[in-house]
């Protein structure tokens, strides 16, 4: 065969092989032994296999990608992953958990280069390389053409069979004739490795270089990164042992020891420097990496995350839910002295439920767990989901502000059949307790908690599991047509909610379907973009259950003439204000309530509708009410209107009353106790007896309001009668009987 015909089959041959490449999975060189790599490419995008083979004995911990002549632009990482580009040309990745043996992970990249030439290597939890090779380019003397059976070394073209007295060996490319060229021999196999000792070394220190398993006396060079810092060989057997010292003039942080054989074949190792104690004329701590955090987010809020790391050191923090799915994946720099801050601020639509971040520096990695819960500020509990009748309902939860918290129990046909406030202690707990009648109704019992202008529902059944109706929320009453509503729902645990829009013409402008999860939680967005100004309808419905909510989009305020009145003038503690009132149509107003004092107790957004009128349900007088002259206020823009109403109290002097109107009791009964005008801040004293003496002393306190709550549970072993419960403080006393059956 001609040299011209020869020389064309081989140009074939390489062009066949590239098209082959582009769209088939490439066989990447590695260990046979421990990790094999295989890739697809397609659109630009390519997507790695890593591979630990069952027969492995170790886990892979550690994956380095580093890129011939061109650069990285992005990457997506497999669950349990963390990765960073350490440069442009590589990528370390890093298992939050290692790869087990029999287990693969997949990582996808975006590079400068349609079909990316790149180098890898994977090691073990010490950093103990396990494996190695190429990507997307062949290494010298393996060839391959379609059809062709190759051996090591050994580059046949089409037409030359071999037969039996025309052996081949490594490092020869047979042409027509039997006629053999030598060519160099690779100094780096598939089956070689190499390590630093220590496997963080210092800045201007020592390290021994420890190599197995490659060709013998062979010619290698060491660099970290770019930087070339020293050359030695291998012995007869492969092996070398060598001491070199860390350049003065690197940086800390991570970095890539690569060592080359004269061929270009390299083996990585993935590691950080750091600081010596000596180096740069300071002593340099060891810094930890640390994590810190207020384990509780709430949607919409921004969180600072802070901590210790190496210094100047990138952080990458990768959030898993409670599944292990990853969410997503930040980072953060540590300064020279090894602090990092990272802000976060939450999605309004994240979900609700527990979370974990895992912070690495490349080298260690702590994580810490975190929730997402409802934006309310109190969350509190029953001590059963079910009770029977004559049972007692015990409420306990915990609190960050230091409001008083309302508690409004109603039964299965919606009346209120108690209330009480409650005080939040310095721990930030709260609680309250009720007990049921003998002759309490079978169903599904609310309770309402109140605290400022926050307030949240929970269920309980008597006789009956407690099956709670469906509710919905929505994030504001206004909205802008450039905003995106969240809705939140509840509702039985995995079920499907029909959800409406009704327009301002009471037509339906849109719908779709909510799917609760396990919890009996969702949320839903939308868009209002193609909405015009005026009032629209949520509706959602399950089964028999319909719940609807107005709220408006694109309304005006500054309305004109406000028209403001209540159903009555002068009110009770507890009691509610029904308000109503008219101003021009489609317009908002704020609505807000204040006490004597001129504290703002309450203040809502609301509108007005298409014909102007406006109401609200929202507002009452708080069980600890100031006696005296209150104000309820309405603002539109420059638009402004007040009214008085009158708070009255049956006295003023100590007062004292017990959660039963009857005053009847049985042993074991839990008697909640309250009053007001105990004063500010006052000590309090409360005696139980009857006209034998004294049985028990209560010690509680008043609080700045001059209220006050306690419970006294009844004796099993007291007789039976009247007794009086008589309370005394620098304000006075005062006293009340009660009846012990």
């Amino acid at each position: 065969m001609s040299k011209v015909l020869l020389k064309s089959v081989i140009l074939l041959a390489l062009l066949l092989s590239s098209i082959f490449t582009t769209y088939t999975v490439q066989q990447v060189n590695a260990s046979p032994t421990f990790v094999t790599v295989t890739t697809t490419n397609t659109g630009g995008m390519t997507v790695l296999s890593v591979n630990n083979n069952a027969n492995s004995t170790l886990d892979v911990a550690s994956f380095i990608l580093q890129i011939n002549g061109g650069s990285f632009k992005s990457f997506k990482l497999d669950n349990g992953w963390a990765g960073m580009k350490t440069s442009s040309t590589t990528i370390a990745f890093s298992a939050i958990d290692p790869l087990k043996p029999g287990k693969s992970a997949s990582f996808q990249i975006k590079t400068d280069q349609q079909i990316p030439s790149m180098t890898w290597s994977a090691s073990d939890t010490n950093n103990i390389e396990i494996g190695s090779g190429n990507i997307g380019t062949q290494t010298p003397g393996n060839t391959q053409t379609p059809g062709n059976t190759q051996t090591p070394g050994n580059t046949q073209t089409p037409g030359n069979t071999q037969t039996p007295g025309n052996t081949q060996t490594p490092g020869n490319t047979q042409t027509p004739g039997n006629t053999q060229v030598q060519q160099t021999v690779r100094g780096i196999l598939d089956t070689s490795t190499f390590r630093i000792i220590p496997s963080t070394p210092a800045i201007g220190g020592h390290v021994r270089v420890v190599g197995i398993s490659f060709s013998s006396s062979t010619n290698l060079d060491l660099y970290i990164g770019n930087d070339k810092i020293g050359s030695f060989s291998s012995n007869g057997d492969g092996n070398f042992v060598t001491t070199l010292v860390i350049p003065n003039s690197e940086q800390a942080g991570s970095v890539e020891f690569i060592l080359k054989d004269q061929q270009g074949n390299q083996k990585s190792f993935s590691t950080n420097l750091k600081v010596s104690q000596q180096h740069g004329g300071s002593v340099i701590q060891n810094i930890p990496l640390t994590v810190n955090f207020d384990p509780i987010f709430h949607r919409g809020e921004t969180k600072i995350v802070s901590g210790t790391a190496t210094p100047e050191s990138t952080i990458t923090f990768t959030i898993s839910d409670s599944n292990g799915n990853s969410v997503t994946t930040l980072t953060a720099q540590a300064d020279k002295n090894g602090n990092y801050v990272l802000t976060r601020s939450i999605p309004v639509d994240a979900a609700f439920g527990k979370y974990t971040v895992t912070i690495s520096d490349g080298k260690d990695q702590v994580s810490k767990g975190f929730s997402i819960v409802t934006t309310h500020q109190v969350s509190v509990s029953t001590s059963s989901q079910k009770y029977d009748s004559g049972q007692t309902v015990v409420i306990n939860g915990t609190s960050i502000s230091n409001q008083v918290v309302s508690f409004i129990i109603a039964d299965p046909t919606g009346i209120p059949i108690y209330s009480k406030s409650a005080n939040v202690t310095s721990a930030g707990t709260v609680s309250a307790s009720y007990q049921l009648q003998n002759t309490a109704i079978e169903g599904t019992y609310s309770i309402t908690v109140i605290q400022g202008n926050d307030q949240s529902v929970l269920y309980f059944g008597v006789g009956v599991d407690p099956s709670p109706p469906i509710t919905m929320n929505l994030d504001k009453l206004s909205y802008s047509d450039t905003d995106k509503p969240l809705i939140s729902v509840t509702g039985p645990p995995s079920s499907t909610l029909n959800l409406i829009i009704i327009d301002p013409s009471d037509k339906q402008k849109f719908s779709d379907i909510i799917s609760l999860g396990e919890q009996g939680e969702a949320t839903y967005s939308f868009n209002l973009t193609s909405y015009t100004s005026g009032i629209y309808t949520a509706v959602v419905t399950h089964a028999d259950e319909k719940i609807q909510k107005d709220f408006a989009v694109g309304l005006e305020v500054g309305s004109g003439t406000i028209v403001l009145n209540t159903v009555k003038d002068t009110y009770l503690p507890s009691d509610e204000i029904i308000i109503i009132g008219t101003t021009n149509s489609n317009t908002l107003l704020q609505l807000s309530l204040t006490d004597p004092n001129g504290i703002l107790v309450k203040s809502i957004q609301t509108f007005a509708d298409k014909s102007g009128h406006f109401s609200s349900f929202a507002f009452s007088i708080p069980s600890i009410a100031t006696p005296g002259t209150w104000k309820l206020d309405a603002t539109s823009g420059i638009n402004h209107v007040s009214k008085n109403i009158i708070v009255k109290s049956s006295t003023q002097a100590i007062t004292i009353k017990v959660d039963r109107a009857s005053g009847l009791y049985t042993r074991g009964d839990i008697i909640a106790i309250s009053g007001t005008d105990a004063g500010t801040d006052n000590n309090l004293s409360i005696s139980i007896g009857n006209s034998a003496g004294s049985i028990d002393t209560l010690e509680t306190s008043s609080t700045n309001r001059g209220d006050y709550t306690t419970d006294w549970v009844v004796p099993n072993d007291i007789k039976p009668g009247t007794y009086t419960i008589a309370i005394s403080s620098p304000n006075g006393k005062s006293t009340l009987s009660i009846t012990i059956q």
